[in-house]
């Protein structure tokens, strides 16, 4: 090997040893581990445990209006309550298996069933809220107060209210679980704005600032 040769490769393989190299080989090393402690970890199993709770809550609210009346219409006060009553449960059993399985689904699915969700869990909540004259304040009122077709169905106040309370906390979370994974896609981050709105990236930022 020419001396011009040895010395380039010599000078190759001494760049290879540096230790920034080293470090860059080090983080490119493979993670295969199920669970990684971080607070991005532990965001989304909080979020997850959280929905898979207030899920099952409503799961057993529905569940029991519909129960208790039945599929056919004349058993409810408003047939469009009735419908609602059948989407909400469509979203909780969609919101249980998305919890279950959300380990072995890819973000970016998750992103989109989490949507899916929020509008449904969102329109439920609209129509309860519209549809039913019950209102968190108005449960003790008497029977007289309400239309006549809901007198019959003043007992279930506080339950139809609690269900639309809970439509809405998960339609609040699922939105924040969609705006969560579409921030880890697009590798969405938190990073220092010297230029602020209008100043240059690299103004001086003022002390005062």
């Amino acid at each position: 090997m020419a001396p011009r040769e040895h010395a380039f490769s010599l000078l190759v393989t001494v760049a290879d040893d540096f230790p920034w190299d080293r470090a860059e080989k080090k983080e490119q090393v493979e993670d295969n581990r199920w669970f990684v402690p971080s607070a991005r970890a532990y965001l989304f199993m909080g979020m997850f445990i959280f929905i898979f709770m207030l899920t099952c809550v409503e799961l057993g609210l529905v569940s029991y209006q519909i129960h208790k009346y039945g599929r056919f219409a004349e058993n409810y006060a408003s047939l469009q309550y009735k419908n609602s009553l059948g989407l909400l449960l469509c979203a909780v059993l969609i919101s249980l298996l998305l919890c279950i399985g959300h380990y072995w689904i890819a973000v970016g699915f998750t992103a989109f069933v989490s949507l899916i969700l929020a509008v449904f869990f969102g329109t439920v909540a609209g129509i309860i809220r519209t549809a039913t004259p019950f209102r968190g304040t108005s449960c003790g009122n008497a029977v007289d107060l309400y239309p006549v077709k809901w007198q019959p169905y003043v007992g279930e106040c506080r339950r139809i209210i609690a269900m639309e309370a809970f439509a809405w906390t998960l339609w609040a979370l699922y939105i924040f679980l969609m705006i969560g994974c579409l921030s880890y896609i697009f590798r969405i981050t938190v990073r220092p704005t010297p230029g602020k709105y209008y100043w240059s990236p690299t103004h001086a930022v003022p002390s005062y600032v």
